[in-house]
């Protein structure tokens, strides 16, 4: 396989997906059509208070109304008297200035710099603080003052943070602008200059006032100062009649794991016209869809049977002040039969945290060093999953001196040994490679829909028949947009064109899926300018690479799409700015590498090759690749030592061991070559294309009976080919004259 073949254009849109139950999905959720609603402008909460006195009490004090403010005394809650705070051998000073919030620490390039504090970030149970950096940016300490305990700490304590990479507090990962700024004020603009990556960011109000929910309002405003207020009210974003689905989806907007695809919310549209919010794959989740990473809600409560019996965040939680609208158990047995509450049901003693609904069926994480937050897919516990496949259960959370078996027998002992089918189970085969598991999945209208799109991302990672691709297809017309999204990505991942199907897809009602499928075609090169819905989703496309190129995947994408129309200097500068904007950039130095090997310049190519390999050990794909180089360049011996490492690691890769059994039997070890296919077989039984590398070595060996055995599997595969038939002739004949 020549090198050029093994680049993998990868979609990284830095975020995923979203909605709701497939088959009672509506993409008309009566959110106002674009421009129906900023027409109106936005003018501050203090406007609202008069009429509506008891929201506006309830909203002070709320994490949304001290989402961000100006660094004062009353906002600041951490200890600048003279406080110095050490970690991992970097000093940060914390102390005053006349009335100034300052802190002294090392920068990027290692020298130590004052800086004033102008925004607090966030209140309980930490805060953070925001300094100006040239160029429009603020970034964010990653020391912050823990408001539980009152002290300052560090948000990632276990990790060591290189200067150059996107996670250091320099970087872009705790850049306000880019990766917090949308959530946490209204109207926000984040106004990137792509010529200048400087940053004039705006923002109507500092905090999320009650147009952030509602959107702007100053048509209401005029409408109710009428003395006789006559005809319809003009209608705002977020209204007290939305239905349980149309709320949660406007709570995803920022409550969700997701990236942004348009340059500002403009309070009109679908969710899915603005973001593409994470499906639940691993390692963003576990393996079950529980949560893992940080995952902010939207996607984990799509998953629960209370989504899909139309509960919403309103049932649970004020929506002004956001807290809970009781205490305890008392919150669940507002909806849930008393008997849920008795010892009969959780086997627990009375009023322990063991007795309390949410410590069985919303387990949680603590993320940013201190912020314990709950799973909201409510599920039962299923430790027979964790004796099976290592998933977490809230019984052995608690119970950790126990076994999973013997958390899993309890549940049998007491509730019986039939668990309700659900979801996880499907996607936990199919996540370890079961296909009809998956197949099940995606085809259960029965289950939630990100589960379905979740199940078509691993169901494109097996090895797929004809049969199989043409059967997935179909699901580009399914009602759900998550699945008819999931589909296109799936199919544009492993390269096959559904031509056919492009119209449709380039007028559908939601921009995430005209995006999708513009890529598509771009990547596959079916572009076609004389199509209106082509050049419109093509420029829904590009808006979201600008706003995106302050990501290192946003440039890689920049570059994917430069590579694709045949701009390659255009592509190695974007791959070279993702790799600037964060040394750890590997996929992106992955890509740039065979580019420049592409070009001429195998010297550089196999540097950053072994730059990946120096970062990440462990990740066999980048042996693969530089074996392949070394073996094109003549240097063998190299191409078989880096082949061998690419088969002893992670991730599974056939194609090294394809290569590597090929290079082997070019060198004369045929023996090897065939046990290295063996081994490769045991992953892929019929790979056809593995079995006949086997039959040449067996050949070329004169083991000619274990040759016939393997000619006689290709024949049953593919009985139609000739040089199998032949193959099986000079096999009997060899094995008759002996």
């Amino acid at each position: 396989m020549k090198i050029a073949d093994a680049l993998y254009l990868l979609l990284i849109l830095v975020g995923s997906i979203s909605c709701t139950q497939p088959d009672r999905q509506s993409e008309k959720t009566g959110i106002p059509a674009r421009g129906e609603v900023l027409k109106s402008k936005f003018v501050g909460s203090r406007s609202c208070k008069s009429c509506h006195e008891t929201e506006f009490r309830q909203w002070q004090g709320s994490h949304h109304q001290l989402s961000m403010l100006e660094a004062d005394s009353s906002s600041v809650l951490g200890d600048f008297n003279d406080v110095t705070f050490t970690h991992k051998g970097v000093k940060t000073f914390f102390y005053r200035e006349d009335d100034k919030y300052m802190v002294n620490t090392r920068a990027g390039d290692g020298k130590y710099y004052d800086h004033e504090i102008e925004y607090t970030f966030g209140v309980y149970p930490l805060q953070q603080y925001l300094v100006p950096f040239p160029d429009g940016a603020y970034q964010c300490l990653m020391v912050a003052w823990d408001s539980h305990e009152n002290k300052w700490f560090q948000l990632q304590d276990t990790l060591d943070i290189a200067p150059e990479e996107w996670l250091h507090w320099t970087g872009g990962a705790m850049r306000w602008n880019t990766m917090c700024a949308d959530c946490h004020s209204t109207d926000l603009r984040k106004n990137l200059d792509l010529s200048s990556a400087a940053y004039q960011t705006t923002f109507s109000e500092i905090n999320v006032g009650c147009e952030g929910c509602h959107g702007p309002s100053s048509d209401h405003v005029v409408f109710y100062e009428q003395e006789n207020p006559a005809g319809k009210p003009p209608v705002l974003y977020m209204g007290d009649s939305l239905s349980s689905v149309e709320m949660v989806l406007k709570c995803a907007r920022c409550h969700s794991r997701r990236s942004q695809l348009t340059e500002f919310f403009d309070y009109t549209g679908h969710f899915l016209d603005h973001y593409d919010p994470s499906l639940i794959t691993y390692p963003i989740y576990e393996a079950d869809g529980q949560i893992l990473d940080e995952d902010y809600v939207y996607a984990s409560f799509i998953q629960s049977k209370m989504y899909g019996l139309g509960i919403s965040c309103r049932d649970c939680h004020n929506v002004h002040s956001l807290k809970l609208k009781a205490e305890g158990n008392a919150l669940c047995m507002s909806c849930h039969l008393p008997k849920y509450d008795t010892p009969e049901h959780h086997f627990h003693q009375v009023k322990t945290e063991a007795s309390q609904c949410v410590s069985c069926h919303m387990t949680g994480r603590t993320y940013m060093g201190n912020d314990f937050r709950r799973d909201h897919s409510f599920r039962i516990p299923r430790p027979d999953q964790t004796a099976m496949y290592g998933t977490p259960n809230a019984c052995n959370g608690c119970h950790s001196d126990k076994s999973a078996q013997w958390a899993a027998d309890e549940i049998v002992k007491r509730f019986g040994p039939d668990r309700a089918d659900h979801f996880s189970d499907h996607l936990l085969a199919g996540f370890h490679g079961d296909k009809e598991a998956l197949e099940r999945l995606i085809a259960g209208a029965q289950y939630p829909e990100i589960a379905r799109a979740t199940a078509i991302t691993y169901y494109t990672d097996l090895q797929l028949s004809d049969e199989d691709v043409e059967e997935l297809k179909a699901y580009l017309k399914s009602s759900g947009t998550l699945i008819r999204n999931e589909t296109v990505r799936s199919l544009d991942k492993i390269g096959v064109d559904f031509s056919g199907d492009y119209s449709s897809l380039l007028a559908d009602p939601m921009r995430i899926v005209r995006m999708s499928t513009v890529r598509r075609m771009i990547m596959g090169g079916h572009q076609q300018y004389d199509n209106s819905d082509f050049v419109k989703a093509l420029a829904e496309y590009q808006e979201a690479l600008d706003l995106n190129s302050d990501f290192p995947s946003g440039q890689q994408n920049i570059a994917l799409y430069h590579q694709a129309n045949g701009e390659i200097q255009k592509a190695i500068d974007a791959y070279r700015k993702a790799i600037k904007m964060d040394n750890y950039a590997n996929q992106a130095r992955m890509n740039l590498a065979l580019l420049l090997y592409q070009k001429g310049q195998p010297e550089e190519s196999e540097q950053l090759y072994l730059k990946v390999i120096e970062q990440e050990p462990d990740y066999g794909y980048t042996y693969y690749m530089l074996g392949l180089l070394y073996n094109e360049t003549g240097k063998i011996e190299k191409a078989v030592s880096f082949l061998e490492e690419a088969c002893e690691r992670d991730p599974a890769n056939i194609r090294a061991f394809y290569n590597y059994a090929l290079i082997l039997q070019k060198t004369g070890d045929l023996k090897k070559s065939v046990q290295v296919i063996d081994r490769a077989l045991m992953s892929v039984p019929n790979n056809e294309q593995l079995l006949y590398v086997k039959l040449v070595g067996q050949m070329n060996g004169n083991d000619y009976h274990s040759a016939k055995e393997t000619c006689s599997t290709l024949i049953s595969i593919a009985p139609q080919n000739n040089d199998y038939r032949q193959a099986m002739e000079i096999i009997n004949s060899r094995i008759s004259n002996r």
